[in-house]
Formats: C-alpha cells, structure tokens, sequence
C-alpha cells in the first residue's frame, strides 16, 4: 500500500461487481432514508427510539462506526499486524464498543450483541473490507444488518 493513501485507504470508494461507486452511494442514501422513516414512524407510534429518548446521531451509525472500525482501525491494526490479527482485533474492540448499549438494551440482549458483533459481523466486515479495500460494502450490509432492529417495532403496528 502506497503510505500517502494511509489511513483512508479503505474510504475510498471503488466499483464492486456490477456496483460502481454511485450506485453504492445511491444504495446507502436510500438505505439511509428508510431508516429515518422506520424510525420516524417507531417514534410517532411509541416515543421512543429502540427503546430510548430519540437520538438522530443513531441514524448514521452504519457510516460512522464503518469508517471507524473498517477504515481507520482496521486499517492501522493491518498495517501494524496484517490481516488476520487485524480483523481480529478490530472485531473485538467493534463488539467491546456496543457496551455503550448498556444503558437501554436487558444484559441478555447486550451480551447477544456484543458477541454477535464482535464474533460474527465484525469478522464479515472486516474481511470484506481488506479483500475489496473499501469499507463501503460494510456500510450497506450495516444498514441491512440493523434493518430488522428498526422495523420489527412499527411493523408490528402496522400488522
């Protein structure tokens, strides 16, 4: 890897299969905007936003934790320890960070999470994002990968 392009490497957006670049960022506006109308809609039915006081910032949390993790963390740690300790490591520290949860989710449902991010979705992520070198991917599959969370509550009071 070209040092110059260190640490943002793997923001860089790059065709992946049929996907060119702006059909991605197409993908993860609509996937963006479903979610702040799934939310919208949980919000106006229950007050709540998963369960807590409404926070708009959750909206972004596939893009921010994406660039986080897959593109700065997970970037540095190859860089430092190569692939596999990379994604390793990185997932760890991805499941450690939903300990922020803590504060609306039960401990079942917590300890679900952090296991599920840490040992499952991070991995996936991560490996993805080092074997196409963009983290975008991960951001549409994060959208995806909440998307049951955001629309089980209004779906159930739309049925």
């Amino acid at each position: 890897m070209n040092t110059d392009e260190f640490p943002i490497e793997l923001l860089k957006f790059r065709r992946l299969w049929i996907l060119t670049p702006l059909a991605q960022i197409g993908i993860i506006a609509t996937l963006y905007v479903l979610t702040t109308l799934l939310f919208a809609r949980g919000f106006r039915l229950t007050g709540n936003m998963l369960g807590g006081p409404p926070e708009v910032w959750i909206l972004f949390v596939p893009i921010t934790e994406e660039i986080l993790f897959r593109g700065f963390i997970l970037g540095a740690l190859e860089r430092a320890y190569g692939a596999i300790w990379a994604i390793v490591i990185s997932s760890a520290l991805f499941g450690l960070w939903h300990l922020k949860n803590t504060f609306w989710m039960t401990d079942d449902d917590l300890e679900s999470q952090i296991l599920y991010t840490a040992l499952v979705f991070g991995p996936i992520t991560a490996a993805l994002a080092l074997k196409l070198r963009t983290v975008w991917l991960g951001v549409i599959l994060h959208y995806l990968n909440n998307f049951p969370t955001e629309l089980m509550p209004p779906l159930g009071h739309w049925l």
